[in-house]
């Protein structure tokens, strides 16, 4: 759940750097011969439109029109109400109060584009009937394209700023889950601590998973209830800060100091997260102290803050550049059982917090 308003910090991300941002869809843009790009956002799907605009819809609507030339525009469901405080956390060119946004998305399409034009959509096959049903009826359905490719084209590698961002919300995150208490018994004693210490650091929402029990069961859960933690257990804190999403999975121990396998298996991680922008699955099980059972490398390269890009089970697909902002996970089977790790870094460049 997101608390409490965004602040926009020039410092932490100048607009020359959104500026940058929208220049480099643009250039994709036309090497495509596209009229415009139109990427939707909600409350759920805030990533390509916060990153081109810093603006994060809470509870609403909104899509984000980037022409070929100039500032994007931005309609927002709802009244202007609002518009004073979007201005102060967004950058964008027209600000367009839509209480029907998909009716008025393609009436500003109809007025600023040639019949001949193509408009591009990042996330097609995810944008809702309440906004496809308004471009069909206007005539739009054959001239819309999905540009999920060309944004993310455009998306990474990420800029300096991002990175900065990142390795913000990193520290946030490693430094909530040192707050847990060295007593904690219980499930909640140990995520409310978690959850209290992230948000005080300054993110704006915060998910958590655990596995309470590791020899038991290493699956990570959201947990509706409680449940008594194992000797050992496993705590998945994944948090945004000014809308930069991070992950970072550890695996914890009650009966003393970590156990050798999982110094080695450690030891291990921070070799194959060196690596994992180009390894295969083959490649990052060299060396493993057990059975790699699965890895993950997520990025922001579409709707979501972090989508998978590669993994033990997806198909080798193109690889992110360097310099990119990514998650690593994994999760071994050693011989004294399972241990679960993940961690934010920046491909070819290595973790984002230390430590991680």
């Amino acid at each position: 759940m997101r608390r409490g308003l965004i602040h926009w910090n020039h410092e932490e991300l100048p607009p020359a750097a959104i500026d940058a941002r929208v220049a480099r869809l643009q250039a994709a843009m036309r090497e495509e011969g596209l009229g415009a790009v139109c990427t939707y956002a909600s409350f759920a799907q805030p990533a390509p439109l916060q990153w081109l605009c810093n603006y994060v819809p809470y509870w609403s609507e909104a899509v984000l029109v980037v022409w070929p030339e100039g500032p994007p525009a931005l309609l927002v469901a709802g009244t202007p109400r609002t518009h004073g405080w979007i201005r102060s956390v967004s950058h964008s060119g027209e600000l367009i109060a839509a209480p029907r946004p998909g009716v008025q998305l393609a009436e500003l399409l109809g007025r600023m584009l040639p019949a001949p034009a193509r408009v591009g959509v990042v996330a097609l096959d995810q944008l809702p009937w309440s906004f496809a049903e308004p471009l069909l009826a206007a005539g739009w359905g054959e001239r819309l394209v999905d540009a999920t490719a060309v944004y993310r084209r455009a998306r990474q590698p990420g800029d300096e700023a991002e990175r900065g961002l990142a390795r913000r919300a990193a520290a946030i995150a490693a430094g909530a889950l040192a707050a847990i208490p060295a007593n904690a018994a219980q499930a909640s004693t140990l995520l409310a601590a978690v959850d209290l210490a992230a948000r005080s650091a300054g993110a704006e929402e915060v998910l958590l998973r655990i596995a309470p029990d590791l020899a038991r069961d290493a699956s990570l859960q959201r947990m509706e209830g409680d449940a008594p933690l194992g000797t050992r257990y496993a705590v998945d804190c994944s948090l945004a800060y000014k809308g930069v999403w991070v992950r970072d999975l550890r695996s914890f121990t009650r009966s003393g100091e970590p156990p050798a396998s999982w110094v080695a298996a450690q030891d291990w991680f921070e070799r194959a997260q060196a690596q994992a922008g180009t390894a295969d699955a083959a490649a990052l099980a060299l060396d493993c102290p057990g059975t790699l059972s699965e890895w993950t490398l997520e990025a922001s390269v579409g709707q979501a803050p972090l989508d998978p890009v590669a993994s033990s089970t997806l198909p080798a697909a193109a690889p992110l550049p360097a310099g990119s902002l990514a998650v690593f996970s994994a999760r071994l089977a050693l011989d004294d059982g399972p241990w679960r790790r993940a961690t934010g870094l920046v491909l070819g460049q290595g973790a984002l917090a230390a430590g991680g």
